[in-house]
């Protein structure tokens, strides 16, 4: 299986790194495209530490969208000093200029490919490029990891338990990550039974707080959003059938947009949305996302 990560991001050595390192793939790709300004790290350096821990996984580099060709996977990954940028519309434009430059590359040259969106806005990103690919194109956005990495750290810190037994799931789009307090739990135990409530709203609180001022698409060194990312390869390379909340196309009546919510990973990318039982409050919220994410997305 081929993977290319697209973009001319340092951030790429990270991502490459992880995923020589678990074997997932067998190839893996670095494509700048024909604008980049200088080369993303040191793919033979890269080889050269792969083998030294036996992996086999064949590094490769392509200032050429040829370098998409046959690609399983595509990772296309936040633009160098995104960072820095300072208002939202500013890394808006860069990443959809990124995107133009990489999706006509995918419908020729990898029309099967499943498409994963790494940088902000990840859903109004992932929903053009849907729009741009057509066909049976796979295109999921990434950009909710850091809250619910958040949420599941705090959750472990507050009640003194292992990080393995906390399962966090939130909803949201591009503006913000809303927690569902009810589906999340301590190795099956709801928080309710663990927690009071007013502790249970301030976890709450901090996560929306913590995804208002931070984006988890927007850091190239990001460990958070390394671990997204391998975590949504493992699922598609391994047919793992996980539940993970991303960004993925939500009908509701007649207007289709790009939402966080929970869905089904597999092979052929996104099999399905899992349903939720949702209160009155979080019912009004979801119509709010869906006609929030429509203003911003539907042109």
């Amino acid at each position: 299986m081929k993977i290319v990560l697209f973009g001319n991001s340092p951030f790429a050595q990270t991502v490459a790194w992880g995923l020589g390192q678990s074997e997932l793939v067998s190839e893996l790709a670095f494509v700048t495209g024909m604008h980049a300004a200088r080369a993303q790290g040191n793919p033979e350096e890269l080889a050269k530490a792969n083998a030294l821990c036996a992996s086999d996984t064949a590094i490769s580099f392509s200032h050429s969208l040829d370098g998409l060709s046959g690609a399983d996977i595509v990772v296309v990954l936040p633009p160098a000093g995104q960072t820095a940028f300072r208002s939202a519309q500013a890394s808006k434009t860069v990443s959809l200029a990124l995107a133009r430059q990489v999706a006509p590359g995918i419908k020729e040259l990898a029309p099967d490919a499943k498409v994963l969106v790494a940088m902000s806005p990840a859903n109004y990103v992932a929903a053009w490029m849907h729009q741009a690919i057509g066909g049976d194109a796979r295109v999921m956005g990434l950009g909710n990891g850091t809250a619910t990495a958040h949420l599941i750290y705090r959750i472990a810190a507050q009640l003194g338990v292992s990080v393995k037994d906390v399962s966090a799931l939130a909803i949201g789009n591009d503006q913000g990550t809303h927690p569902l307090p009810q589906y999340c739990r301590v190795n099956g135990i709801p928080l309710a039974q663990l927690m009071p409530e007013a502790e249970v709203e301030a976890l709450v609180d901090s996560a929306k707080m913590d995804s208002a001022k931070s984006c988890a698409s927007c850091s190239e060194g990001g460990y958070t959003l390394a671990s997204h990312i391998l975590q949504v390869v493992s699922a598609i390379v391994r047919d793992k059938k996980r539940v993970m909340s991303l960004g993925t196309p939500v009908s509701a009546g007649q207007v289709s947009v790009y939402l966080n919510v929970p869905a089904k990973i597999g092979r052929d990318g996104v099999e399905g949305i899992v349903p939720l039982a949702l209160t009155e409050r979080q019912r009004e919220l979801f119509k709010a996302l869906v006609a929030q994410s429509a203003a911003e997305q539907i042109k």
